[in-house]
């Protein structure tokens, strides 16, 4: 009975510390699942993506998937996976979950409205040509000038005609005439090369209204801006012009270059998308997105795919950073990773940066990492060479400089070029270059 007791003892406790372990491990497993459920979808919320389809998720159905999941990473991977793919993998499940129910609830919403004919924006929030205008952004100055008459800004003492012309848009809530760290760093980026002409698009309030009206706005803003530069072209080289747009922003210069095809037969020379928005225009919505067809070269940076980006490539060039993961190294959610893509080009385009982002032909971040994609690396953003075709992948660094590829000559975006601090300096060396040359001519000639 005592040998009984013992055995029953031992085996009593060998059964507790098993259970034990077996709760701390499924302690592990709801840590992380918290992390990836929003409160309220404990008890399991239904989110309509359609009339035919809907989405159920709840904390339990979710807790029994986690074996699956893990089950078919492995098999899908097999011995091939490796460990800083894995940890991408998981860090982007748990930070971009809640995100993907938010992304799929707006994309409900947007074709709702878009079946729903009879639901139209109030007349207020239909744009207007007489509130859209054309900023030249200069180091020191933005002077804005009405859209129906950009042809006036050719006659501005700071548009050089000689020089390049960007054009570009920023996205959702923002406001060329506030804040707008968009125009204000890409802009900087250009005047510290000064060799082309930053024009931003000021579309007022037209998409600072709610979400769905300001993507339905992007095809009347678009058509718009097209208007103007059927006439802007006729004095400015079109080869010069190249449309740029972050969100909503790189949706609207896509259809402004569409309509400008329409109107005139021939294709702007490139148009580059910085995470163009996802939301009303992916997943089968009606409206068009930034596409090939758009103009003679579009190429795009993602950077929070499937989230606040549209998750298809659809571009002559589409660069996939850090694969299709939709959180960007050293970011923590996705309004970060979007920001990421016009940071990338922004990068880019100071001097010394310009092939900091090298990518290669590839269609996945574990591809990349085992070295099987094999071919040339190609730069991502400024230099990106037009007529390249294909999908690209690369890997960033989680802060400045983000290029991989960065050199000594690096320059930073937080440097004094292209400042107005900086211009004023510059103009004083050049001035006193030209003085200094005409005092030693008069020199010569004595």
């Amino acid at each position: 009975i005592e040998l009984q007791g013992r055995d029953f003892f031992f085996a009593k406790q060998k059964h507790k510390k098993k259970k034990q372990k077996e709760n701390e491990h499924n302690m592990k497993i709801v840590q992380l699942l918290l992390a990836v459920i929003v409160i309220k979808q404990c008890f399991g919320v239904e989110i309509p993506l359609d009339q035919d389809h809907g989405l159920e998720v709840s904390f339990l159905d979710i807790f029994r998937s986690v074996r699956d999941i893990a089950t078919g990473l492995v098999q899908s991977q097999g011995n091939q996976l490796t460990a800083d793919y894995f940890f991408r993998y998981t860090t982007n499940a748990v930070l971009a979950f809640p995100s993907l129910v938010t992304v799929a609830v707006v994309s409900a919403l947007c074709a709702a409205v878009l079946r729903e004919d009879a639901v139209q924006p109030r007349p207020e929030n239909i744009p207007d040509v007489e509130d859209i205008a054309i900023q030249l952004r200069t180091p020191c100055n933005i002077r804005a000038y009405p859209v129906r008459e950009l042809i006036r800004i050719v006659d501005d003492p700071d548009f050089d005609i000689n020089k390049k012309v960007v054009i570009a848009s920023s996205g959702w809530l923002t406001n060329a005439n506030r804040s707008n760290d968009v125009l204000q760093g890409i802009g900087k980026a250009y005047h510290c090369r000064n060799d082309t002409n930053f024009l931003g698009i000021d579309v007022g309030r037209y998409i600072q209204t709610l979400y769905t009206w300001s993507s339905l706005n992007t095809n009347r803003i678009g058509e718009i801006l097209a208007i103007a530069l059927v006439d802007f072209v006729k004095v400015v080289p079109l080869e010069n012009i190249h449309l740029m747009g972050h969100s909503l922003g790189a949706q609207i210069v896509g259809t402004t270059a569409r309509h400008f095809t329409r109107l005139t037969g021939k294709q702007i020379p490139r148009v580059t998308g910085f995470d163009p928005a996802g939301p009303c225009f992916d997943y089968g919505q009606k409206q068009t997105t930034l596409s090939a067809s758009d103009a003679a070269f579009v190429d795009i940076i993602h950077s929070n795919t499937g989230v606040a980006g549209q998750s298809e490539p659809t571009a002559h060039a589409d660069f996939f950073v850090n694969g299709r993961f939709p959180i960007q190294n050293g970011c923590n959610d996705s309004v970060c990773s979007h920001q990421r893509s016009w940071q990338y080009y922004m990068e880019s385009v100071y001097p010394g940066n310009e092939y900091n982002f090298l990518a290669k032909r590839c269609t996945s971040l574990l591809r990349l990492d085992k070295g099987s994609c094999v071919g040339d690396e190609y730069p991502m953003g400024f230099a990106t060479p037009l007529g390249l075709q294909g999908l690209f992948v690369l890997k960033v660094n989680p802060t400045e400089p983000y290029g991989m590829n960065a050199t000594e000559n690096y320059t930073s975006p937080n440097s004094l070029c292209g400042t107005c601090v900086h211009a004023v300096q510059s103009f004083k060396h050049h001035l006193l270059d030209k003085l200094c040359g005409s005092s030693r001519n008069i020199s010569s000639l004595s």
